[in-house]
């Protein structure tokens, strides 16, 4: 692919290939792809647009460098150089320096810069995005997820099909914790090639182990952040998202990833909890109050676990057409009930450390914890109906016509 600039600046050789974007109103430069530059004068013209920007900005200049892939060090000091610059020639403009740990080298090389100017920050913008990072690398949590993921899987792959999946497809799994869909899919649906993207380490190794262990040549797996892929526009045939929009506070900015990386044509499909429907009879009111007092432990912490009854309205606003929708209602009467109580169980070490993030006083959590066991009891009772309704929709990206 050639080298580019959104913003009309000059490309030079496969070594630089890059992209700007300079918004005025929220007085924000961003920068994407490779710098790599031999020299100094191969980055004028960068130089040159940060210092318009930094002459005309009032207050705060917003430098994004969250999708930057790479950047050597003749790039590097020029950038300190421009900031530098700025400093001295407004010293009451503050300069942040959004980044993502996604790419190692940001942080270690911007914070020098913090370092030296006070009036410049740096942001590690998506530290903040995942509020239960924590919980999602516990390895007792992990166990449990791959029982969580082989009882959705019983239910999930029959409608699929429904949602446009077939062989031969591109897909692309963001979010992939364990990677245990792709292994799936494989089995199932022979794809022509899985990437799984996820912003948990522990569940990486353990998914690249899997298709190792497996023989699994056509599955890529990155850690990256589901807000701001590092993959191409327009490539995927068929782009899941499952049971990860709930987790994050701003969904909408996965969406808008999604959407950027599918192939006009192809389908987006996400699932989600509705975790206010959740229930279990004997003792159903205690078992319902006990899910709310979840929901609003979930805000707190910037996760909406009621998502689930928004998918029509999350797949719409992301500008997709022939939206489907299915239940999987997963209760004890079509799944092993002992493997189900196992997965709530695991909820009660999930909603502790959810509730020491959001900082609740001990009794909060220890009601949750009372309900959470009564619903596991209705769960294994030989009279009890419980169940756990997730929803899955998905939606295709228009094909637009020239």
């Amino acid at each position: 692919m050639p080298p580019s600039s959104s913003s009309g600046l000059p490309s030079w050789r496969s070594q630089v290939t890059f992209s700007m974007r300079v918004d005025q109103t929220d007085q924000e430069v961003a920068l994407s792809g490779m710098l790599r530059p031999f020299g100094a004068d191969q980055m004028r013209a960068i130089r040159g647009t940060l210092e318009t920007a930094a002459k005309s900005a009032r207050g705060e200049l917003c430098l994004d460098f969250k999708r930057l892939k790479y950047m050597n060090n003749v790039a590097f000091l020029e950038i300190n150089r421009f900031v530098r610059w700025a400093v001295e020639a407004r010293p009451n403009l503050k300069i942040k320096l959004i980044i993502s740990s996604v790419i190692p080298w940001a942080i270690r090389k911007f914070q020098v810069i913090a370092e030296i100017y006070p009036n410049v920050s740096v942001e590690i913008y998506d530290m903040a995005f995942y509020p239960i990072q924590r919980m999602l690398e516990d390895a007792e949590f992990i166990d449990v997820l791959r029982l969580q993921e082989r009882i959705i899987w019983e239910h999930e792959r029959k409608i699929l099909p429904s949602h446009g999946l077939m062989p031969g497809m591109r897909i692309a799994d963001i979010g992939c914790g364990l990677g245990y869909f792709a292994v799936m899919l494989q089995r199932d649906f022979k794809p022509e090639y899985i990437v799984g993207v996820d912003h948990s380490r522990p569940s990486l190794r353990y998914a690249q182990e899997m298709a190792k262990r497996l023989g699994m040549e056509d599955v890529e797996y990155q850690y990256g952040d589901a807000a701001t892929l590092l993959l191409p526009d327009n490539s995927f045939d068929f782009v899941a998202c499952r049971l990860a929009l709930q987790v994050f506070h701003q969904p909408e900015m996965i969406m808008q990833e999604l959407y950027r990386i599918c192939k006009p044509g192809g389908r987006i499909y996400i699932t989600n909890e509705m975790m206010s429907c959740n229930y279990g009879w004997p003792d159903h009111e205690l078992i319902r109050a006990t899910y709310q007092r979840i929901l609003e432990l979930g805000k707190m912490v910037g996760m909406d676990l009621d998502i689930g009854m928004k998918t029509r309205h999350v797949l719409s606003d992301a500008g997709l057409e022939d939206i489907k929708i299915n239940l999987i209602d997963i209760t004890n009467m079509n799944t092993d009930c002992y493997d189900f109580a196992r997965v709530v169980e695991s909820w009660i070490n999930g909603t502790s450390q959810m509730a020491a993030t959001a900082g609740t006083p001990p009794e909060f959590h220890q009601e949750i914890t009372a309900g959470l066991r009564v619903h596991m009891a209705t769960i294994t009772n030989p009279k009890g109906l419980a169940s756990w309704p997730i929803y899955a929709g998905s939606g295709r990206k228009p094909v637009k016509m020239m």
